[in-house]
Parts: C-alpha cells; structure tokens; sequence
C-alpha cells in the first residue's frame, strides 16, 4: 500500500494513491473525486497533479478522509500541502524540520542528515579541506583554515556528520581523507536543500567582497537583452563550463586552496506572456500612408 510518509510532494502522493485505488475499483475517477472533495470540474484533480492548481487548507481534512488516512497521516498530508506553498527558504525549512520528524523510524533517517549537511555552507567546505592536507584531530587548526572562520565546534560537528554520511574517512594512519561518495535527494527536497545553500553562498559573495583584497577574488557581472531560445543556449554553455570546471578540479595535483565559485543568472525585468514571444519577423507594419509597398 501507498505509504504518504515515503513522500515529500504531496502532488506525487496524491498520483500513487489514486492510481491504487483506481484499481481497487473502476468507479474511482476523477469524476468521483470531484463529487466526493468538492471540485465543481473532475479536471480540477488532472491540473493539481499537473501543478498548474493548488489545494487550499480546506480541502486537505476532505483528501484525508477520500483516501482514509489516520490522524497521524492527515497531519503528515497537511504539512505536506504546507511545505510546497511555502515561498521563502526559511519557510521551506521549518515546513521540511516538521516532515521529517513526523516521519521518525518509518523511513530512512537519511534525509534528516542532508539537510543538516547543506544547511551549514561550511561543511562542503570542510570536506574540501580534508582533501589539502592530512588532519588527525586537530579540530582547532581546521576550524582556523576556514574563511569566514568558524569555531572549533563547529569543525567537530562537521567531521561527525562528514563521516556518518561516509563522505570522509578515517586512514590506517589516523588521518581522515575525502571519499567519492555523493549526497543527493529527491526532487522536492534538493529543491529546498539547494535554495538554502545557495542563499549561504551569495552571503559568503558578499562577505568576500567586503573582506577579501581584490586580488583574491574575482568578481564580474553582465546585464543582457535575449531572446529566450538564446537563454537555453546560454544555460547549456553554462551547464557544459561546469562541467569542464570540475574535470579540471578533478585533475589538478598538489591542491592548497578551496574556492566558492557561484554562477547567478536571473531576470531583472517582468518576463513577457507566451503570446508575447512570438518571433518579431511575424510583425508587420505598414509604411506611412498605409499601403502595402
């Protein structure tokens, strides 16, 4: 059966749950959803599970009761609806801190320690560390090297939670090294792991400006008119330098410095409807006086 609380998108929940009990029994359409919840079109269901509608808080107790979840399960359901109409990244993080602790044993405790990983910028960075030079336990020195510093604590806290989620290791000798292993989630939680990480990083560009010489840092900015097929292109240009970057970084010997580097692209103006996107070649206009040339 459909467990809700393998699930962090309550669209994707809503989807199995229906597909199971469609067939359970034939007479279970979206028509039959639309009589029973209250929508005034059985297409109503069809564009939630598409995205392009959203449920309100009243009509969560009526989904509940249609797909007979239990209280605990109807509490899990609402928090669900909430999480994916929260719009700012502190908000995304209170819904998701109450998903994953109504969740307890019943999933892998796995998730719980990804978002503790990218909630603090500075373990990727002391991942990193790891990979410059031998540290055996030395909690202050490390938490020295990093910039914004951060306290011997925190540099503790990193190597506990780096090497429960086997991102490092610790040597025959003692020393710890960085594995190959990566961390990665599902569609709506990398969603709002990454917006808070990359909130992080934009702090840290700023600090950088303030505190680094310029030498050190390299900085540039561009403000461009397109066309949104020259949009793609530019992101797949984009996509393909990442890529090559971390060929490089893969490839380079004797590393002694770890860099943030961040890539921000994002409109500054209104973007236009879709009827306004049409090519400008099928625009006519009359010369003066009205007539066709």
């Amino acid at each position: 059966m459909v467990n809700i609380f393998e699930y962090i998108d309550y669209r994707k929940y809503l989807h199995d749950a229906y597909v199971e009990r469609r067939a359970e029994s034939s007479k279970f359409s979206y028509r039959y959803i639309a009589g029973k919840v209250g929508f005034a079109s059985p297409g109503f269901f069809a564009n939630v599970l598409s995205g392009k509608k959203d449920i309100s808080l009243k009509l969560v107790l009526k989904f509940a009761e249609l797909f007979r979840l239990n209280r605990k399960e109807k509490e899990y359901f609402e928090a669900l609806v909430l999480f994916t109409k929260a719009t700012g990244t502190s908000e995304k993080k209170e819904y998701l801190d109450r998903l994953l602790a109504m969740r307890g044993s019943r999933v892998k405790k796995v998730d719980a320690h990804q978002w503790e990983y990218f909630e603090k910028w500075h373990h990727t960075a002391v991942r990193e560390l790891i990979a410059l030079r031998p540290f055996r336990g030395d909690f202050r020195a490390l938490a020295a090297m990093v910039n914004p510093p951060i306290t011997v604590q925190e540099a503790r806290k990193s190597i506990e939670l780096l090497e429960r989620l086997g991102l490092i290791r610790k040597g025959m000798d003692g020393a710890y090294e960085r594995t190959d292993a990566t961390i990665s989630a599902g569609d709506a939680v990398s969603q709002a792991l990454i917006s808070a990480y990359q909130v992080q990083a934009m702090d840290l560009a700023k600090y950088a400006i303030d505190n680094l010489p310029s030498g050190t840092r390299n900085f540039s900015t561009l403000t461009v008119s397109v066309s949104a097929p020259t949009y793609e292109a530019m992101l797949e240009e984009l996509r393909g330098f990442r890529r090559r970057l971390l060929e490089m970084a893969e490839n380079s010997d004797d590393v002694d410095r770890v860099y943030q580097m961040n890539f921000h692209v994002f409109p500054v103006t209104c973007l236009p409807a879709p009827s306004a996107l049409a090519p400008r070649t099928a625009l006519r206009t009359l010369p003066p006086g009205g007539k066709q040339p």
